[in-house]
């Protein structure tokens, strides 16, 4: 069966819906190109892996496959709201941060009368999730810095605004939106309106300058803040696909009113609350990540390139020209980097963290490419 024969089959908002476009997998590059040793840094992958007490948990998991994993996730809902120091009831599991996105558009927008609200250059699922919706998608202009503007974000409020999605760290461009700038957004925000912000990067951001845990400004007074945050990233479980979100109960709720039964698998579940118990693993990444993300933006100046300044395990770099022309380069290389085409930056390339290791064929490429 053709599209068109499918046409009058399906609502106009999937049919127009362009889907999320992956890279390629590390063995199939190499299979296509005859290389071996090629690095992937287009993910935002802990290049650390994960925890070795996750992967225990994991393997012990597997013998119980044949069961259905806890479907309201007590045991990872409690051991997190201990970590967090809250309660469980304000705790959403779900697979990763991606599924939550569109659990809350689901959950809290009307079609055709509600809008979603975020800035340009931000997370591509915020955009997906409103158009398999069917809910209108708005986003505000940024700063030349790649960064949020607060003011063009607060402007673009409106009646109509159900959802302003705010990804602190941004990705791709790995901006911040600091403590003042978040309380004025914060202030903007009407009563008909709620604030989720996208921490998928927490762990490498807190603690660094200006950063603000959204989850510390909520209160009875302010219950429509909604904090997202992963497993994926900081703990490298990416594969497993766990993600949070931390909310007053009754919004929390409302998520779970949504949320498919078994969303998060019995492997995934004890490999994420294995991973909360080893915060030595969590500090070694972070401090791994910082330490090459460093490197790798001062190899960028030396070779006249623009990295931008960043609290994720990425960084974004301003290339002078087409990201197309250096992505094959590069790929040749060895080196698998993301061109930011798709956000509406065809002059930047997204390089994420490698191991340390790596460091040498990642400037080798470099300078083969932009030397």
């Amino acid at each position: 069966m053709t599209q068109a024969e499918l046409a009058d089959l399906v609502p106009a908002n999937i049919r127009t819906l362009a889907p999320y476009l992956p890279g390629k997998p590390v063995a199939e590059v190499e299979r296509e190109l005859g290389i071996s040793g090629a690095i992937k840094l287009a993910s935002n992958e802990n290049p650390m892996g994960p925890s070795p007490r996750a992967i225990a948990a994991a393997a012990a998991a597997l013998p119980a496959a044949h069961d259905y994993p806890d479907a309201g996730t007590f045991s990872l809902r409690r051991a997190l709201a201990a970590k967090l120091k809250i309660q469980p009831e304000e705790l959403c599991i779900g697979a990763g941060s991606n599924e939550l996105i569109s659990l809350i558009v689901t959950a809290f927008c009307r079609p055709g009368k509600d809008e979603v609200l975020t800035h340009r250059a931000a997370f591509l699922s915020y955009r997906l999730a409103a158009a398999a919706s069917g809910v209108d998608f708005v986003e505000a202009e940024i700063t030349e810095d790649l960064a949020c503007d607060p003011d063009a974000l607060i402007a673009g409020i409106t009646p109509r605004t159900k959802i302003v999605f705010l990804a602190n760290p941004n990705n791709p461009t790995g901006a911040h939106v600091g403590t003042a700038a978040f309380e004025r957004i914060l202030a903007a925000m009407p009563d008909h309106a709620i604030l989720v912000v996208d921490e998928a990067y927490h762990e490498y951001a807190a603690g660094t300058g200006t950063y603000p845990s959204s989850a510390d400004y909520r209160s009875e007074s302010r219950p429509l803040i909604l904090t997202l945050r992963t497993f994926s990233k900081a703990h490298g479980l990416a594969g497993l696909r766990v993600g949070y979100a931390i909310g007053d109960p009754a919004v929390v709720d409302i998520l779970n009113r949504v949320r498919r039964p078994f969303n998060a698998s019995i492997v995934a579940q004890a490999a994420a609350e294995a991973a909360l118990s080893d915060d030595d693993h969590l500090a070694r990444s972070i401090s791994v990540t910082r330490e090459v993300l460093a490197e790798v933006a001062a190899l960028s100046r030396k070779l006249s390139l623009t990295p931008y300044p960043t609290l994720a395990n990425f960084v974004c770099i301003g290339i002078g020209r087409p990201a197309a022309e250096v992505y094959e380069p590069l790929l040749r290389e060895g080196v698998i980097v993301r061109p930011l085409g798709g956000w509406g930056l065809p002059d930047c390339i997204r390089v994420s963290a490698c191991r340390p290791e790596h460091l040498g064929k990642v400037a080798a490429a470099f300078h083969k490419v932009f030397g």
